[in-house]
């Protein structure tokens, strides 16, 4: 059998398939220890520390309205909140609603004692004299993160984000003022609140419309409140 005669071609191939295998596993190692990496930065950010509850913030606000006989939705305002975080950003009507919350029981703080552990305390508000926090209880939980989410083991229905900086977490809840159509020719509007789930305002008043066949609603409007824990 007679040998291809060596050319520079020849050594040219295998000189440039030989790096390609190289540089591509190199790539592979680098992104499997970046993402190693930015999991522990991220973890290790987080503990030991304690981020204790700040203040309200409105995220964003969303104003939809309602065609009575159709059930039609129309989206009729769309805006973020204000980013100074103003108290004036937040309603008379919510600001009531989360004192009236904290009264009975609020999320006071978060301590994370460990990559996986964390501590949660709760209060209560007393408005006798100065306005004091009145520790009522400490739950342990195991925790674990979902991008910049963090998820309670002991409390999976928390939505509880971190931002870049890792200076604050912004634990989320979510309003609805409905306007109830009512004969002749008047509405009663209430205030409902729960924890946030999804971030598809949409969605949300869909699921209101329908959960609700009976109620006759003209306008819906949902705010998603931030309640801001800063780290101490």
């Amino acid at each position: 059998m007679q040998n291809k005669p060596f050319t520079f071609a020849t050594l040219n191939l295998k000189m440039t398939n030989f790096p390609i295998k190289v540089i591509l596993f190199v790539v592979i190692c680098f992104f499997v220890v970046f993402m190693s990496c930015s999991k522990n930065e991220t973890v290790g950010s987080l503990f030991p520390g304690t981020y204790r509850y700040n203040s309200p913030n409105l995220y964003e606000k969303h104003i939809f309205a309602i065609d009575t006989l159709t059930k039609k939705i129309k989206i009729i305002t769309d805006t973020l909140g204000s980013f100074n975080r103003a108290n004036s950003e937040i309603s008379d009507s919510i600001n009531r609603i989360i004192e009236k919350e904290f009264l009975i029981l609020m999320l006071r703080s978060i301590e994370f004692t460990s990559s996986d552990d964390a501590i949660l305390s709760f209060a209560r508000l007393d408005t006798i004299g100065t306005d004091t926090l009145i520790p009522t209880s400490t739950e342990n939980s195991k925790y674990s993160l979902s991008g910049n989410q963090i998820i309670f083991d002991a409390r999976p229905e928390y939505r509880v984000d971190i931002n870049n900086s890792f200076l604050e977490l912004n634990y989320c809840h979510e309003f609805t003022l409905r306007s109830q159509s009512m004969f002749p020719a008047k509405s009663i509007k209430r205030y409902s609140k729960r924890l946030c789930d999804n971030f598809s305002p949409t969605q949300t008043i869909t699921n209101i419309i329908n959960d609700n066949p009976g109620v006759r609603y003209d306008t819906i409007s949902l705010e998603y409140v931030n309640y801001i824990f800063s780290k101490y």
